[in-house]
């Protein structure tokens, strides 16, 4: 229907440019970009990791080395097909040898972001990230376990990686999507107890992330209990919802009002699992009562940080903006590594945890010690004095935009302080990592799989209401 048409076309918050070999000349384009603005009406990418742009210029796409500019020169470009994004177009590649640009029929930019699948079995649910491109299709992976496209029968597949064809556990029929993640999709699941398919309207894959962290209340405001963190646990008005375990809190979307709400009502009675799977889908109960609110801007996901939330003041009798609260997809963990201990400021290395916000920003800070990463305008810098308001630091390094956190790509290049020189050095070798999503917030390891496929056949399919 025009519902689900509307978000196929929307303008993806990322794209993957991928196909071009790395022997060859200029492949270093291929890679992950993120939407960073608009020129001249149209989406503006960068690539992570680099300066590198893709971007509307003068009536065609380029992908530009020095950014977006006013030039002509380019490494790569495609004809125009006035769409808002350059999904499906033919490139062309700069090529040394020839003076001019050549045609490569291998490369192709994709909407492929990572996807969580949530489901009443365990063993199939997670976060699964881009693992690569199969018939023109993105795969993911998750430990042993695969969400790919089956080209026969126009379906996605959830499978273990040792399974080829349409054998799975899950799937759900494509409606012409070029990923799994729209919360529209209808899965199946199997069951082997009755050796049938059975469709699952609590079974999602979604574009959105498994965690959203709520950060920046003071303790002793009025419902400074909207903090926490937030898991996802299905689809509701189309959007993902997301529960507060041990509060019966969600955080869902109000169509009426275009807002995010953080709702305490919504799951009072007893039977928490049993209400969230009956109310998620019953909207007839739904009202925009609710202790914290944000517009939601065409936002995707709650857990953006630009995002500006009001809360309920008592007091007031009505919903105040607070400027400290904000809603973040950040992870609780992240590592930095790769500067050796014998080097000056090598004592950087280490685990850091989600301790707040500082200037609107996720910050982190190593146990035990002062030592802290924190955004400081458009850098993240290591600081030994904490969460302060200063522009010194031990280390730095460029923010990349469309990231909330300087992990798995969102910080660009360290340049770490050594005395020697008097001023901050390039380390190549620094690289902040998410903690391992293998392991569970506490830190033990996922238990290992035990799951059973079947081959998807009109057979055995059962379509239930």
């Amino acid at each position: 229907d025009l519902g689900h048409r509307c978000v196929v076309m929307a303008v993806p918050s990322s794209l993957r440019l991928l196909g071009r070999p790395s022997t060859l000349e200029n492949s270093d384009i291929c890679g992950l970009y993120v939407h960073s603005g608009w020129n001249e009406g149209r989406a503006t990418y960068l690539q992570v990791g680099t300066n590198t742009a893709l971007y509307f210029r003068n009536g065609t796409w380029v992908v530009d080395r020095y950014g977006v500019r006013d030039s002509d020169l380019a490494a790569a470009w495609a004809k125009d097909h006035r769409q808002p994004t350059p999904l499906g177009l033919a490139w062309s590649v700069w090529k040394s040898g020839a003076k001019d640009f050549v045609a490569d029929q291998n490369l192709q930019a994709l909407d492929a972001p990572d996807v969580t699948f949530i489901s009443r079995r365990a063993d199939i649910s997670g976060e699964y990230t881009f693992a690569g491109v199969s018939e023109g299709y993105p795969y993911y992976s998750n430990g042993d376990m695969l969400i790919r496209y089956h080209h026969e029968g126009r379906k996605w597949l959830v499978a273990g990686t040792e399974h080829k064809g349409n054998n799975c556990i899950a799937y759900a029929e494509a409606q012409e999507t070029m990923h799994p993640g729209y919360g529209f999709l209808k899965w199946h699941v199997w069951n082997a107890s009755t050796g049938q398919w059975n469709a699952d309207a609590n079974c999602h894959c979604l574009a959105a992330p498994s965690v959203i962290h709520v950060l920046g209340r003071h303790p002793q405001a009025c419902n400074a209990r909207i903090c926490g963190a937030y898991h996802l646990v299905g689809v509701r008005e189309g959007r993902p919802l997301y529960l507060l375990p041990g509060k019966k809190a969600v955080i869902r979307y109000a169509p009426e009002s275009d807002r995010w709400l953080i709702d305490f009502d919504a799951l009072a009675e007893p039977g928490i699992l049993g209400r969230i799977l009956q109310w998620a889908f019953n909207g007839s109960e739904a009202s925009d009562a609710c202790s914290a609110y944000a517009d939601a801007r065409g936002s995707s996901h709650p857990g953006h940080v630009d995002l500006e939330w009001h809360i309920w003041e008592n007091s007031q009798n009505r919903a105040v903006l607070d400027p400290c609260v904000r809603a973040t997809s950040a992870p609780w963990k992240l590592h930095v590594s790769g500067r050796g201990q014998t080097h000056e400021n090598g004592d950087i290395c280490g685990e850091y945890l989600l301790v707040g916000l500082h200037k609107g920003w996720p910050a982190y800070q190593k146990p035990g010690v002062s030592m802290a990463i924190r955004r400081e305008k458009s850098r993240w810098v290591i600081d030994r004095e904490g969460l302060r308001d200063s522009l010194t630091c031990v280390a730095y390094a460029s923010a990349t935009p469309g990231f909330e956190h300087p992990g798995d790509g969102g910080s660009r290049r360290w340049h770490v302080y050594e005395s020697c020189s008097g001023c901050h050095a390039l380390d190549l070798a620094i690289q902040i990592r998410v903690d391992d999503p293998g392991e569970t917030s506490g830190g033990e390891p996922n238990a290992k799989r035990q799951r059973m496929e079947c081959p998807v056949t009109t057979s055995h399919a059962h379509f239930g209401a």
